[in-house]
């Protein structure tokens, strides 16, 4: 039988939680308090405030062009010449995009759970194992989200064992920061958060393109909720200083939860399994994305062929930063790209689509079997001419 190629409503959502829950949550807690001690609350919420008019900027754009994807309504917008260079250097962002996720995720992984094992040894056999499911097509990567989105709320059900050392005067003074501060904190969350852009490729698959916002903006909420609550749990109970010195705060908070009984052992353990599957759906759906969009360029059916070279260079990608310092200035760099792409890029793309108008889809199809047409019939009167 054959694969389905389009996703859902209720996928959508599923697609942009997975793509957005990962790597990147681990260590956020540190980086707000770090920057503006209790009033990184406030910085998580203004990233989540850009973030959602990001969201709907995005959808927008995608809405406009129900039928295509990016690398058909951008070349269409902005011409074959610029069209084709702001492709591909879209699809070298998003493959910078994964390199991050992958050299994070062999970086935590290293330090906490295989403290012996080689760098490359960690980063190899997570992309040999997301590419796999990459290959395999939109479905199943939308059912395996399905499946692994149950498991990422299994971890929220030992919240209320935070409740005896939670600190709720943790999070006061708060508004003690100036603008600059919030903006930087601000800035420093986008990367935690980062993963809507891939619905300027994916958007063309959903079932109902023109009802992209509502799903998109559920998945938005429920991702931001869920953050919220970890940031909150690690100021709370750790204390804001001492989350400001921990790299990643939320697995040391993990554990030191007192779990009455000792009802589960090595809790931490468990807590490591899940954020290991949402890095690996956060992986797959990034080489999905990068590799579908390579072959759009090349007006190619599937992007398979795309994905082996694809690793490969997100495997010498992953490897540039010699250690977490440069990690960190990699990720500055692509929240840098990210502004610009939602900022920048996506509002010229709605402007220039005002003044022109999306090509008609049925009527290219009707068109295009016309020329068919047309081909067979020459081909028929040729083929006549020539046996008489």
């Amino acid at each position: 039988m054959k694969a389905r190629n389009k996703l859902l409503t209720q996928e959508v959502t599923i697609i942009i939680v997975n793509m957005i829950l990962g790597v990147g949550t681990i260590g956020l807690p540190s980086s707000l308090a770090k920057t503006a001690g209790p009033d990184g609350i406030i910085c998580y919420l203004a990233a989540v405030a850009l973030y959602f008019v990001g969201t709907v900027l995005i959808i927008w754009l995608a809405q406009r062009f129900p039928n295509q994807g990016l690398a058909d309504y951008s070349s269409y917008l902005l011409g074959s010449v610029l069209g084709f260079v702001f492709n591909l250097v879209f699809a070298l962002y998003m493959i910078s995009v994964v390199s991050a996720v992958v050299r994070r995720f062999a970086g935590i992984t290293k330090i906490f759970l295989l403290q012996r094992t080689p760098l490359e040894a960690i980063i190899i056999s997570m992309l040999f194992a997301a590419s796999f499911l990459t290959r395999n097509g939109l479905e199943p990567i939308a059912r395996s989200c399905q499946i692994l989105l149950y498991i990422f709320f299994i971890p929220f059900l030992v919240t209320p064992f935070f409740i005896p050392v939670f600190d709720l005067g943790e999070f006061l003074p708060l508004f003690q920061s100036d603008f600059v501060t919030i903006a930087k904190g601000a800035f420093n969350a986008i990367f935690a958060l980062a993963g809507i852009e891939v619905m300027l490729v994916l958007g063309s698959h959903a079932e109902n393109p023109r009802g992209l916002m509502r799903p998109a903006l559920l998945g938005i909420s429920i991702v931001s909720a869920l953050i919220l609550v970890l940031i909150v749990l690690a100021f709370g109970s750790l204390s804001v200083s001492q989350t400001a010195k921990l790299t990643d705060p939320v697995f040391e908070m993990i554990k030191f939860i007192p779990v009455p009984f000792s009802i589960f052992e090595r809790i931490d353990i468990f807590i490591f399994t899940v954020w290991i599957a949402s890095t690996y759906s956060t992986i797959v759906i990034g080489l999905f994305t990068a590799s579908h969009h390579l072959a759009e360029m090349f007006n190619l059916d599937s992007g398979k062929g795309f994905v082996w070279p694809i690793c490969v260079a997100v495997y010498f990608m992953s490897l540039i930063p010699g250690n977490e310092f440069e990690v960190t200035e990699y990720s500055n760099v692509l929240v840098f790209m990210w502004l610009f792409l939602v900022y920048g890029i996506v509002p010229l793309l709605l402007i220039i689509s005002l003044f022109r108008k999306p090509p008609d889809p049925g009527r290219q199809k009707r068109s295009s079997k016309q020329k068919r047409r047309k081909q067979k019939k020459q081909t028929r009167e040729t083929t006549g001419g020539a046996v008489s």
